[in-house]
Parts: C-alpha cells; structure tokens; sequence
C-alpha cells in the first residue's frame, strides 16, 4: 500500500513537471509570436537631414522584418528637448513593450526619462545618452572615440599659426560633450590653438550666421571642426560665400548629399561619417529581442569611417555615402 501510495506521488509529481514545462515552453513561444509595441522618438524628423531620415528608415526596416508595431515621434527642431519630454510622457501612457529614444540632452530629461522605467517599460537608448543608468541597451556611435578620429585628423592640418573653432550643436547633450573632448584629446599639444566654441543649436542658418561672424570678429582662425551635419553644412556655406576655402581647413561630423558635394569641391577636407541607417535598424531589432527574453550587450557601438577625396570613390565608401 505505501509503495502504492509512493508511486502515485511519484506520477503526480512527474505530471505536474511535465505540465509545468509545457507552460513555461508555450509562455516563450507565445513571446516569441508576440507582436511588440514600440515607441521610437528620434531627436529630430527633418527631411532636409540625412542623418537623421536615414536612422529613421533603418528603424522602419526593423520594424517591418520582425513585425512591430512600431510608432515614431518626434520634434520638428533637434534642440526642443521641452517638446521630446512631451512626447516620452505621451508615449508612456501609450503603454509600448519598449520605448527606443534619443535624448537631446544629457541632464535636463533624467527626471521624464525615469517615467519609462517606473511604468515598467524596458527602454532602449539611441545615438545619446543621458547622465543615469536607466536603459536596457545603448546604440550609437562610441562619441568620444570619434571626437578623438576628429582631433587626430585635424592634426593634418594644423601649421604653427593655425588657429581652431569648433562649432557644436546642443549644447548640454552627450554627443556635443564626448565629440569636445575626444577631440581635444586628438589634438594633443594643439588643443591650445582652439579660439572658439560655438553652437549652432543643430540649424543649419544659425551655423552659417555664427561662421561668418566668427570670421569677421577672428579673421586669422584657419581650422573648423563642425560636430554635427547641420554645425558642418552650415559652416561649409559660409566659408564658400566669403571665399575662405583656400585659407580655411574644415573638418566635419556626418554627411548628405550637399557635404559630399562641399567634400569634392574642396570646401570640406574630412568627414567623419557615422552609420545612422544602422543604429536605427539595430536600435528596433534591440528592442524586439530585449522583450522575447533574449540577453543583450550594455553597448552597442557603430563604427565611424574617416572620408576625405582620398577615399570617397572606394566601393565600401559609395554604399555608406550612398545607402539608398
């Protein structure tokens, strides 16, 4: 009878185990069926930036391959970080799986950004980063290793007269902070030759504006470092309108069709060109994996090319200048 009773218990037990891993089995099955809902806010939707359309359609195609449901809001100016915490609050209550999002600046959303953790929605951070340790992942540029290609590069042009502006973007934003020092770094012992910190808020007229009086107020700079595609597009048209570019080296972060044009011409000297297409892509298909369960890597970073007239027509540069 005790026997009996033993292997009753022994049967139970066995079926409950195999009935407990049969759910445990469908529960990750269904997470792998799941559709998942995403919230992508990028800094900016601009159509007239390269950067920032092409991060976006790599995060449509994402979007589409793994089967999201997949929103995106964004501002209509790169600076207005006050119409970006809207969007996060807006998002939230939403209620997205994830939300993927590029913070405008490091400090001044940390109190916004929290929300999406306190709500339970895993958070995938893009391109910046903010100053506390909220996000599942990081995607992006490592932006200080490409501050120091910058700074090294702009070694090249530097003379025993030379003297340096840089002309940032938004200021107080993680980008802007780790590209200044990664570049002051690559300059070394030139660090010293830098006469000017300017931004140009990411718009393009501000950076044109900015340029032509930092050239009249200091004729004599003869190097420019653009931080960002709109600091760099707006820097090259004025240095092509007031006739400089014989006299002065510009060195730029990211690339469109008008920089490329300003590289051949001989108006830009270097590019700094980072994979936007990729970080959107990569950024959904992060978000997608962290919600079936799967592991992912604190940070990931996409690799910077340095483009100068050198090496713009090589095959492997063509698809990065050119993805569409």
């Amino acid at each position: 009878m005790k026997r009996h009773k033993n292997g009753l218990l022994l049967l139970t037990f066995f079926l409950l185990a195999v009935v407990f891993l049969s759910m445990v089995f469908q529960l990750e099955e269904f997470n792998q069926k799941k559709t998942v809902k995403i919230v992508f806010i990028p800094k900016v939707q601009d159509k007239t930036n390269d950067f920032w359309m092409s991060m976006i359609s790599g995060a449509k195609s994402a979007g589409k391959e793994y089967q999201a449901n997949l929103t995106i809001l964004a501002p209509e100016e790169e600076n207005d970080y006050q119409m970006q915490k809207q969007y996060i609050e807006e998002a939230v209550k939403m209620k997205p799986d994830v939300i993927a999002l590029a913070p405008i600046q490091y400090s001044e959303m940390t109190d916004t950004v929290r929300k999406i953790k306190e709500a339970g929605i895993k958070l995938i951070l893009i391109d910046s980063k903010i100053d506390e340790d909220l996000e599942e992942t990081y995607i992006g540029t490592n932006n200080r290793n490409a501050g120091l290609q910058m700074g090294k590069k702009m070694r090249d042009y530097v003379n025993k007269d030379s003297k340096i502006a840089i002309v940032s973007h938004v200021k107080g934003s993680s980008t802007a902070m780790e590209r200044e020092a990664g570049l002051r770094e690559g300059l070394g012992d030139y660090e010293d030759r830098i006469e000017a910190v300017l931004y140009s808020n990411s718009d393009y007229r501000q950076a044109y504006d900015k340029t032509k009086e930092l050239m009249r107020d200091h004729p004599d700079i003869n190097l420019i470092a653009g931080l960002n595609l709109y600091s760099t597009v707006g820097v090259a048209r004025a240095i092509k309108e007031m006739n400089l570019n014989r006299e002065v080296n510009i060195v730029g972060f990211d690339n469109d069709i008008e920089g490329i044009q300003y590289l051949e011409e001989g108006i830009i000297d270097t590019l700094i060109v980072q994979k936007p297409f990729n970080m959107g892509y990569l950024g959904i298909q992060t978000a997608v994996e962290s919600v079936r369960g799967n592991k992912m890597e604190k940070n990931i970073y996409c690799d910077t090319e340095v483009i100068t007239l050198d090496n713009i027509y090589t095959d492997e540069n063509q698809k990065l200048l050119f993805p569409f």
